[in-house]
């Protein structure tokens, strides 16, 4: 799809949504009332500003606290309740890059640029998309009835690049250890990454 170049961004802690992948939220404070409002007149799309962990209780929302890289959203559904609050569901589209702010009050819209997905070794990325298969699988197996319903699922995505999307999304908890992943245009290199966070059948997950 073609991308504005300003998107509204919402600022929450630690968090972030993958390309394909689904975010429920709850908007109550005044601030993203009015941004849901924008965004629904216009083009329903947001984007969510990962606020990295600070020590400092005076840092707040400063711009260094902010992750560069998000995913340019698009609200699939939204639920209006009697107090004014809404109920959402973001859908990831495109990976960007937040270049600058247009605006500050009374939210924020940053200017974008979408960052590529790159392919360059499709043989290689199709077996390292296998190995990842292959473990994640192994490891959702021993799990529940629901873990067994997802290795199913997984098994149906072909493509590497949807497959990292989809497990750093959802199997991975640690929101600020997957937030690299962002940022990243070859699809090699998001294998690798993710790899390296998601341990061999029998060995004990990364800490999330």
């Amino acid at each position: 799809m073609t991308l504005p170049s300003t998107i509204p961004v919402m600022l929450l802690p630690q968090c972030n949504v993958f390309p394909h992948g689904l975010l429920p939220l709850y908007i109550f404070e005044p601030r993203y009332r009015a941004m849901l409002k924008r965004a629904l007149q216009t083009d329903r799309l947001l984007c969510i500003g990962s606020l990295q962990p600070s020590d400092d209780e005076d840092a707040l929302e400063e711009d260094a606290r902010i992750g560069e890289f998000s995913t340019a959203a698009v609200i699939r559904a939204c639920v209006a309740q009697p107090d004014g609050s809404s109920h959402l569901v973001l859908q990831g589209l495109q990976r960007i890059r937040l270049l600058s702010w247009d605006q500050y009050e009374p939210f924020r819209i940053a200017r974008v640029e979408p960052v590529a997905t790159l392919c360059k070794h499709p043989a290689a990325a199709a077996r390292k998309g296998q190995h990842l298969l292959q473990r994640v699988i192994g490891l959702i197996q021993q799990s529940t009835d629901n873990g067994r319903q997802l290795a199913a699922q997984l098994t149906k995505l072909a493509d590497p690049d949807h497959l990292v999307d989809f497990v750093a999304g959802n199997l991975i908890r640690d929101p600020q250890a997957r937030h690299p992943l962002l940022g990243l245009s070859e699809v090699e290199e998001r294998l690798d990454f993710l790899l390296s966070l998601v341990p061999e059948t029998g060995e004990k997950p990364t800490p999330s």
